[in-house]
């Protein structure tokens, strides 16, 4: 079995203030539509969770358009004014260590683990109570896992 180096990557992203008055998938699907229509959300990806580590439960949403695969991170309603609605996009079938091989993908949630035990301490990883981590799988190759660097306050992946 060949294995793929850990990569550490901090995600390249656009952020945009999110409606502190929304707090359902709709409300979270129309933010996103709003900051990327040429997206495709799949409402049936959402997943609620507190992945930011602010107390606070954020939406996160797959997305998709031709050869792309979209993550939207929508905060929750009540994480303050400087909370952001993030969207990262990632090739599909390009065989590269920032592209999904297949379609769909789907979001699973795990508690964070701030190391892995074939690399050891992820950067700025902190457990904190009630946040969790998460993966986008595609269940054809390696996922995309993803935590809270609480030294730079932002999302990070890495991937094996």
């Amino acid at each position: 079995m060949r294995r793929i180096a850990t990569s550490i990557v901090f995600l390249a992203i656009s952020c945009r203030p999110y409606p502190a008055a929304a707090t359902d998938f709709a409300a979270a699907i129309k933010a996103l539509e709003e900051a990327k229509h040429e997206v495709k959300w799949d409402a049936k990806t959402a997943v609620v969770a507190d992945v930011t580590c602010d107390g606070v439960p954020d939406t996160l949403v797959v997305g998709y358009e031709k050869d792309g695969v979209w993550l939207g991170v929508v905060p929750g309603p009540n994480a303050g004014k400087s909370a952001k609605l993030t969207t990262t996009r990632f090739s599909v079938g390009k065989q590269t260590q920032s592209s999904f091989c297949a379609v769909p993908v789907r979001i699973e949630t795990d508690p964070i683990e701030c190391e892995d035990e074939e690399f050891g301490a992820l950067p700025g990883c902190k457990r904190i109570k009630g946040c969790l981590a998460f993966s986008l799988v595609d269940d054809s190759c390696d996922s995309f896992h993803f935590y809270w660097d609480s030294s730079r306050k932002k999302l990070t992946w890495w991937r094996r």
